[in-house]
């Protein structure tokens, strides 16, 4: 077989940029709850879950506004070439614009009534209507990237994002609460603002770094150039982009059936808790829990990311897809299992290093372990859909989707009803199983995947997950007796384990060369 030209650690390269983006992005949005919840106190819970609140409406209308744009210009711009790019890429920008502002306008609007009645919610929604302007035409410059396979610019994107956010967020609690003595309130919405700071500054990065050079071609002079023939229709792109929508928002989705049908149901069913307990409930898994697993879910998304653009170049190439996907699960199970076996047998000092001791452990902890398997099954399905969509599979990816939701939705009231406050995360849980297990029959189907996979590194992975999960069970107990519940505690006592187990687990990788494997692929 003729061999092709691209370096065959493309893959392995790709997500290495992207995961060291995303896990310093995420860290970095997880980190800055440490010193938040200190200044705010007891008041933390309240502000996570008005936090929480304003974030989920949030990012379904940041679905809509992106209109599935960063991975249909991912796609696309791995299949086209030269001035048809040049013009798909000047369209999706035109479309980015017209999104964000309609959408951004639709949110400042409808704030008042998605509030549902909680007028804290209105100055949080509106405050985040400012990154919804400007997100959608990031999203497509990060498209552009990934389609090219640029993950560099990517990475130092989300890192630039992310780190002018967290600096936002930390000095402007500290200025309202100490110095102008002002509300947990407006804290929460000049937090939520800086999202939008963090998006206006890695926009322009991006734009620095594609259009800043003599090198590049103008994209005008590109645009003139292309014959008619050649151009790409608007509906071109929206016929490629909306399922991304579908596929991509299906994640938040849950988040927002949680958000308008998780405190109506516990009301029903269990009279005697109060509304306040209920709301701190809501807060501590659906954005507590739900910004943990983000961090590990951010792994997979690092994979999708770039098996998408690889798998669309190669998708006539049966051997190089079996390559490919077999590889993606791989590095999937590398990173995601261990990950959520530290997770699961440590969410106590875990959940406290972030957030604090201000709950009960029989409140968040079950929370937590719930979370670490949604967010296993959350990565593994981002990595299936994407290499669906790579394969112009996109109605097997939807149908799958569609059935987890309709099986969440069944699901909700029964086992909010049978388990209480859990109810709702093992709702999210069985859909999940759901719609892995139909995405996965295809793929290893359609591929004979089973006889490819690296069935005796795959078994050292799970040898070592297993080792994670019995070593930290038998030490979490003791650490439960003994270590006095608090930050500092636990944050040595995290650092500890992972220096002692992480350092274990990579000699073991590396004794059987799992990393070396990986690196030459």
């Amino acid at each position: 077989m003729k061999q092709t030209n691209q370096p065959k650690n493309q893959l392995t390269n790709g997500t290495a940029w992207l995961a060291f983006g995303n896990i310093t992005s995420r860290v970095l949005g997880a980190l800055y709850v440490i010193p938040w919840t200190l200044m705010l106190g007891t008041l933390s819970l309240q502000a996570n879950t008005l936090m929480g609140k304003g974030y989920n409406l949030y990012q379904f209308f940041l679905m809509l506004s992106t209109a599935g744009l960063p991975s249909a210009v991912a796609k696309l711009t791995a299949q086209l070439q030269g001035y048809e790019k040049h013009k798909f890429i000047y369209k999706a920008t035109l479309i980015s614009l017209c999104a964000g502002l309609l959408c951004s306008l639709l949110l400042w609007i409808l704030a008042p009534l998605l509030s549902m009645g909680d007028q804290n919610v209105t100055p949080v929604l509106r405050s985040l209507s400012f990154a919804v302007l400007i997100f959608p035409f990031l999203s497509v410059l990060r498209g552009q990237l990934q389609g090219e396979l640029k993950m560099v610019d990517i990475a130092k994107s989300d890192i630039i994002e992310q780190f002018f956010r967290v600096v936002y967020m930390l000095s402007s609690a500290y200025f309202i609460l100490n110095i102008q003595h002002g509300s947990w309130i407006t804290v929460v919405v000049h937090s939520t603002f800086a999202a939008s700071l963090g998006a206006w500054l890695a926009t322009i990065f991006l734009v620095f770094r594609i259009y800043g050079s003599n090198k590049s071609i103008p994209l005008k002079q590109s645009i003139k150039q292309v014959p008619a023939n050649q151009e790409i229709k608007l509906r071109h792109i929206l016929i490629q982009a909306v399922p991304f929508v579908l596929i991509g928002g299906f994640l938040s989705t849950y988040q927002w059936i949680d958000q308008f049908s998780f405190h109506p149901l516990m009301a029903k069913f269990y009279a005697n808790v109060s509304s306040e307990e209920i709301e701190t409930i809501f807060g501590i898994f659906n954005f507590n829990s739900n910004k943990l697993i983000m961090i590990i879910v951010s792994l997979s998304v690092s994979i999708a990311a770039t098996v998408l653009p690889l798998v669309t170049k190669h998708r006539f190439d049966s051997q190089i897809l079996k390559q490919y996907i077999s590889q993606s699960y791989l590095l999937f199970c590398l990173i995601t299992l261990p990950a959520c076996a530290t997770l699961y047998t440590l969410a106590r000092p875990i959940y406290i290093v972030f957030y604090g001791n201000y709950a009960q452990p029989q409140q968040y902890m079950p929370m937590v372990q719930i979370s670490a398997f949604i967010a296993l099954l959350m990565g593994l399905t981002t990595v299936l859909a994407m290499i669906l969509q790579g394969l112009s599979k996109t109605l097997v990816a939807l149908r799958a989707i569609g059935i987890g939701m309709v099986v969440k939705l069944l699901c909700q009231p029964i086992m909010i009803y049978l388990t209480g406050t859990i109810g709702a995360l093992l709702a999210t849980l069985i859909s999940m199983v759901a719609i892995t297990t139909l995405m996965g029959m295809y793929v290893v189907k359609r591929f004979n995947l089973l006889s490819h996979l690296d069935t005796q590194k795959l078994n050292v992975i799970y040898m070592c997950t297993l080792l994670l999960l019995v070593a930290f069970s038998l030490i979490s107990s003791w650490e439960n007796r003994f270590i006095l519940p608090t930050r500092i505690n636990s944050c040595i006592f995290l650092v500890a384990m992972g220096s002692i187990f992480g350092g274990i687990v990579l000699g073991i990788y590396k004794k059987y060369d799992i990393l070396g494997t990986i690196k030459n692929r």
